[in-house]
């Protein structure tokens, strides 16, 4: 009787062990953040934006590094890169998670609310991030090129800067497009980084463990 109650048991456990969801996985990933810029005839015309992207991932190694990050249609960052085909990846560090600006009552998150919660259309988020103690800056690297004049600017202090081209054309994807760029130079704070260091990066669990990102991925208001 024991065997037929659990042989049951199990023949019922297998039969629902697959289900249809509409629900997708929550995983666990990186949070970065994309500087672009405007484009121009010189330096002076030129202006840089910056979102949050968490759609970025390697997906080859030689003959070039290459990566594949996916950007939201209607922004200004997408806007941007299309034109200038062109961007820096950067690596947020926990320190961009925890700023929280100096007005009474204000959360954690400031920072990130200010790149991904807002729109370079609408808010000036250099000024913005500015007050905030982040003043945007060129990238200085010690390697000579000549072309640093054509990047955007980057946030400061993030774990890494990923100066990215677009190769080819963008893969219209719905509400994103995603972009597959060769990774022309990587750029670190720290001189002493290795390929064996586990890197002190914000995740997008920490975020959501923050109350600054919803399960879908979104800026949450502060209530």
């Amino acid at each position: 009787m024991m065997l037929l109650l659990l042989l049951s048991t199990l023949l019922c456990l297998c039969a629902s062990a697959y289900q249809a969801t509409t629900i997708p996985p929550l995983i666990d990933v990186p949070t970065f953040s994309l500087s672009t810029s405007s484009g121009g005839d010189d330096a002076s015309s030129s202006s840089s934006t910056m979102n949050i992207l968490t759609y970025a991932s390697p997906v080859a190694i030689k003959p070039h590094r290459m990566w594949s990050i996916s950007l939201y249609k209607g922004t200004l960052s997408h806007d941007n890169f299309r034109k200038e085909k062109r961007g820096i990846l950067q690596l947020l560090r926990p320190a961009h998670a925890l700023c929280k600006g100096d007005g009474e009552g204000d959360a954690s998150g400031k920072l990130i609310r200010v790149l991904g919660g807002s729109s370079g259309r609408d808010v000036d988020k250099q000024a913005m991030c500015e007050e905030l103690g982040f003043a945007w800056k060129p990238l200085e690297c010690n390697e000579e090129t000549n072309d640093n004049a054509d990047w955007p600017q980057v946030l400061p202090h993030c774990v890494y800067y990923l100066k990215l081209e677009l190769v080819g054309e963008m893969i219209d994807c719905g509400s994103h497009d995603v972009a597959l760029c060769r990774v022309v130079e990587m750029v670190s704070e720290d001189d002493s980084i290795n390929a064996a260091d586990e890197l002190d990066y914000i995740s997008t669990r920490t975020l959501r463990e923050m109350d600054i990102i919803s399960e879908f991925g979104r800026i949450k208001d502060i209530e």
